[in-house]
């Protein structure tokens, strides 16, 4: 370039050519002006732009440094153009702070406009993986090449878990402006990308909060599918739980339901039999004892039960443990509800006012036991029906 008078493409400043400590060519300013944005950018930035554009023309495709918007509300620092000639996509070195806000509304315009972008940075800053994100790492010695150091990830099975991708930067340029990755935000319960050992969240502690996570990252195609069907099993997943615990609840609301019922009949019942018989609690309990005092069995006494004309039933518990129930009497029977099991079951009554009228609707042997709650009295009769004189 000797020779040559060379311009500033921003402030018209002459500039001249020269290579930096590792070899890579790039233009400085003869005297450094006052507001010239393309002056006031680091060696840092420089040496970045110069490899995004490098990488991007490796990859077969036309780029070039400092292309503007026609509006001029964005400017790009390496544009890549479509065959066609269409913009493709902005590779914007970010090294400056900027706010989240500022860095989504920027790529927002790219979008807008039908343009691609991907933010590029060395370190942590609050913005990264808020946009479509690569950190990377310069090469400390001749020879050595760009390399991603955050930003790409991959997605594995059973269970699903993201791990992150160490890459060259001239790859996964390359990839990118090929369609070969993509930037994916996760749908899956799987939203976070750790290490090896998952030990510790990727970026945990970046953005000043240990809570806060990468929102998006560049992944392939495949994985982008793979992380949807996830999602679609795990929505499937919670359609099928819900189902579970919608039919769970209504097996319960009609379960509770027939308690409820039961329930009302049982109070019904007892409270039938209460009124029939004239007993009160305490009497009932005395003729409980008597009766067991007089078969000297363990007995229990059921609940009213129409089947055993609205009489309760009486049970001995025997067997290992007493679990196990024989039916040996009827307490207490409507005697307008007798049927054939009064001919085979002992019938208990507590006065024999009751047993006359047992005896009067008796149309086989029936035996009975009186068991008198007020005085205690015990006996029994087997009564016969009565004889109808010709």
């Amino acid at each position: 370039m000797r020779g040559v008078e060379l311009t500033c493409p921003e402030c018209g400043g002459q500039v001249h050519a020269r290579l930096s400590k590792l070899d890579t060519r790039h233009f400085y300013h003869r005297t450094k002006p006052p507001s010239c944005s393309l002056a006031n950018e680091s060696l840092e930035h420089h040496l970045l732009k110069l490899e995004l554009v490098t990488c991007a023309r490796a990859a077969g495709f036309r780029a070039e440094l400092e292309v503007a918007a026609p509006t001029g509300e964005w400017r790009a620092d390496v544009m890549v153009f479509s065959p066609d000639g269409t913009r493709l996509m902005a590779l914007e070195a970010q090294l400056s702070p900027i706010i989240v806000e500022e860095i989504a509304a920027r790529t927002g315009l790219y979008e807008r406009d039908g343009v691609r972008v991907c933010w590029f940075g060395f370190r942590p800053r609050p913005w990264v993986g808020t946009v479509p994100t690569l950190l990377v790492q310069a090469p400390e010695d001749r020879g050595q090449e760009w390399r991603v150091t955050v930003g790409l990830a991959r997605l594995s099975t059973r269970p699903l878990s993201w791990s992150p991708v160490g890459t060259a930067l001239s790859d996964a340029v390359s990839w990118m402006l090929t369609g070969r990755i993509v930037a994916h935000k996760p749908l899956s319960s799987a939203r976070r990308v750790t290490d090896e050992g998952g030990w510790h969240e990727w970026a945990q502690g970046w953005t000043r909060s240990w809570n806060d996570e990468w929102r998006l990252w560049w992944t392939t195609p495949a994985y982008v599918a793979l992380d949807a069907q996830g999602a679609r099993e795990e929505a499937q997943a919670r359609r099928r739980q819900q189902a579970q615990e919608e039919a769970e609840a209504q097996r319960w609301a009609i379960e509770e339901k027939e308690r409820a019922r039961k329930k009302a009949a049982k109070d019904r019942a007892y409270s039938a039999f209460w009124s029939r018989t004239g007993l009160n609690q305490q009497q009932w309990r005395y003729f409980q004892a008597i009766a067991e005092l007089y078969f000297d069995r363990d007995l229990v006494f059921g609940a009213p039960d129409s089947r055993y004309g609205d009489g309760r039933p009486v049970y001995e518990r025997n067997g290992p443990d007493d679990k196990q129930w024989t039916l040996v009497g009827v307490a207490c029977p409507d005697p307008r509800r007798l049927r054939a099991w009064a001919e085979e079951l002992p019938l208990l009554v507590p006065s024999h006012s009751e047993l006359d009228t047992l005896t009067g609707r008796a149309w086989a042997p029936f035996q009975v036991y009186v068991f008198n709650p007020d005085t205690g009295e015990m006996d029994q009769e087997r009564v016969l029906p009565a004889t109808v004189s010709p």
